[in-house]
């Protein structure tokens, strides 16, 4: 049986004042009591906040000498502030860090090499299948998945059913989901729609081509598709949008936190899964999933890791914040702490410890059903695909406010995506 070496049991002590005296003599101290201190960044809000916080609490009782201070933001301005820390040298010793974002992290040398920390402070061992292999770039291992989610189609099955539409269901074709939706939109009032846009965001058609066995990147960092591809996504949410079966660009507000499922103004979106827990919230009423719509019996789904956890490669204390990071994914304690917050939990143990109920019941039981549909996870993306990611969303905006057409978005997403890829 393989034994984990924590820091802790490095330092030879005869009580628990010299273990500590000890271990800050070895790893260096921040500050003038010895105490070890590092800092941990994540984007969230107050609830993932306050659930953080009592595991940091939890994690210094065990470990006298250490003391975590914690900061967090929303999504958007999270990735503007830790850009702004890493190119000045001064990045938080634990990142919560997204897959969009790994590789360019970790090949601009900003994230630390786990490699040498696995078996020792780090035991990845108890991670569930898709999420063993998600924070490696190459051989290295440059993050850890706390959590997992998948794309899905969230909607009230209530009044979908009120309605006499087809209910969603893996295997349901496109086709099947336009008539779908032209049967709901009878159903409802004015100002509310049966869909929310599709065209928006790159993981949206990621689905697509994965469904036709592509990519949205090549294993060399390249664009995975053509642009009869985008093009014919970018029709699927025109026609859409003709229909009236979802909101016009006019009443869609860019940079609000609640979707538009979560507003209230559309009965069913695209989404992972776990934003489900945000948006019923706001909603106010039961929603249901149910996988893409196919027209290749491939569901084009996979299991993404919902966040990671990366190590700067500034950090004084590498040790210890590896051993964080085990404590923040194997922990039991842990698990019950977050449950299904920051995704389903990734290792078997925490799984076992999260209380689910309500909505992360409804996530748990929707991924179950297809697991055994799914695919092999997607590659990272390469470094720029941060910036074709939000080239993608700056011309669906285009045109779908009818300023450019699909035809114009298309050439000008190839071409401008080259440029985001060769110069990121």
């Amino acid at each position: 049986m393989r034994t984990r070496r924590s820091w802790r049991t490095r330092v030879a002590a005869t009580s628990a004042a010299f273990a500590v005296t000890a271990l800050v003599a070895g790893c260096g101290a921040d500050s003038g009591d010895g105490t070890i201190e590092l800092r941990y960044t994540f984007w969230g809000n107050p609830d993932r906040g306050e659930r953080t916080d009592e595991a940091v609490a939890l994690f210094e009782e065990r470990n006298p000498g250490v003391k975590i201070t914690t900061s967090y933001s929303e999504f958007g301005g999270y990735w503007q502030k830790l850009a702004t820390e890493a190119a000045g040298g001064n990045a938080p010793d634990i990142i919560q860090m997204d897959y969009t974002y790994l590789r360019e992290y970790s090949e601009r040398g900003q994230l630390l090499d786990l490699t040498p920390y696995i078996g020792e402070q780090l035991d990845v061992d108890d991670l569930l299948p898709g999420l063993d292999e998600a924070g490696k770039i190459g051989d290295d291992y440059f993050a850890v998945p706390v959590g997992r989610n998948m794309m899905s189609f969230q909607y009230d099955a209530a009044v979908w059913e009120e309605s006499g539409a087809q209910m969603p269901e893996a295997g349901w074709t496109w086709e099947e989901f336009h008539e779908a939706l032209d049967t709901v939109k009878d159903h409802l009032p004015d100002g509310q729609w049966a869909s929310g846009a599709l065209g928006e965001h790159l993981h949206m058609l990621d689905v697509l081509l994965r469904q036709e066995g592509k990519t949205i990147f090549t294993d060399d960092g390249e664009l995975g598709f053509d642009e009869a591809d985008l093009a014919e996504f970018w029709e699927i949410s025109e026609r859409m949008r003709e229909d009236e079966t979802t909101p016009p660009a006019s009443v869609i507000i860019k940079g609000d936190t609640a979707t538009s499922l979560g507003k209230g103004q559309v009965i069913g979106e695209f989404g992972w899964d776990n934003f489900m827990v945000s948006a019923q919230n706001t909603y106010g009423s039961e929603l249901s999933l149910a996988p893409y719509p196919t027209d290749t019996g491939e569901l084009g789904l996979y299991f993404k890791p919902s966040m990671l956890m990366s190590v700067s490669a500034r950090s004084e204390h590498p040790e210890v914040a590896a051993e964080f990071i085990d404590f923040m994914i194997n922990d039991p304690e842990v698990g019950a702490i977050f449950g299904a917050n920051r995704g389903l939990p990734a290792t078997y143990t925490q799984r076992e410890q999260a209380n689910l109920e309500g909505v992360d019941v409804v996530i748990d039981e929707y991924e179950a059903s297809v697991e055994d549909q799914l695919g092999e996870p997607g590659i990272a993306p390469p470094p720029g695909g941060a910036g074709v990611e939000r080239l993608m969303s700056r011309l669906d905006e285009e045109i779908s406010h009818g300023r450019i057409s699909i035809e114009e978005g298309v050439e000008r997403f190839f071409r401008e995506a080259e440029q985001a890829l060769a110069n990121p």
